[in-house]
């Protein structure tokens, strides 16, 4: 890790990484945490958004790390094991990244979204923006692409207690799941899984404010 660290201290690009981007702000971490070690990030604080660059001692590989809401995954696209190769694919794709954090844009949702008129869908309008004190993070009209192929349509979040209802919608099984988070554990929750969009709309209806209930008994 002592090679890795110097490397990455003496590591030129860093000084050239713009302070900001649009309401991001860069920051330089330079600091080891266990087994991985966190060189920067861009963060959006308003907004629980963040795109983070670190290496992993263990994997021995540099990684990215994305982080919406109380949800974070890693891009497999900044996998690698050499800072050259790093340094390439942040030159080439940093922008981009960033954008699509800052700003929803239909054209990079897939099509089977579209085809499912999930951003269309009406009964998103009626969901309150607050309930039983979470805030409707993500809604059905600006879906995020995270992992496997899995969208979230669906977040209401307490971001004090870090817990959460997340809903999602599958491209590959064409399913909609879900899951809670209680103070930053997740768990898997069947009453949401169906195929179908009208079939979803009746168990929001239904049992949204249970959900929510149940969370809060969990987080007290």
């Amino acid at each position: 890790m002592e090679k890795i660290i110097a490397q990455v201290e003496e590591w030129e690009l860093l000084k050239k990484l713009p302070k900001e981007f649009g309401e991001f702000t860069l920051q330089i971490e330079l600091e080891q945490r266990n087994t991985q070690y966190c060189i920067f990030s861009y963060q959006k604080k308003k907004e629980h958004k963040s795109f983070s660059v670190l290496y992993d001692q263990a994997t021995k590989e540099y990684f990215a790390r994305t982080v919406i809401g109380l949800t974070e995954y890693f891009d497999v696209n900044f996998i690698v094991g050499e800072i050259q190769q790093l340094e390439n694919l942040l030159v080439q794709r940093l922008k981009n990244v960033l954008s699509n954090l800052s700003y929803f844009n239909r054209e990079n949702i897939d099509s089977i979204v579209h085809e499912k008129e999930i951003m269309d869908w009406s009964y998103g309008e009626e969901l309150p923006e607050k309930l039983l004190g979470f805030e409707l993070f993500i809604k059905p009209d600006e879906p995020v692409k995270v992992l496997n192929g899995s969208y979230i349509i669906l977040d209401y979040s307490d971001f004090n207690t870090q817990s959460n209802l997340t809903v999602y919608y599958n491209i590959f099984r064409d399913e909609f799941f879900g899951e809670t988070r209680i103070k930053g554990t997740p768990a898997m929750l069947a009453i949401f899984d169906t195929k179908d969009f009208e079939d979803l709309q009746k168990i929001f209806a239904s049992q949204l404010t249970s959900v929510l209930e149940n969370i809060r008994r969990q987080i007290n």
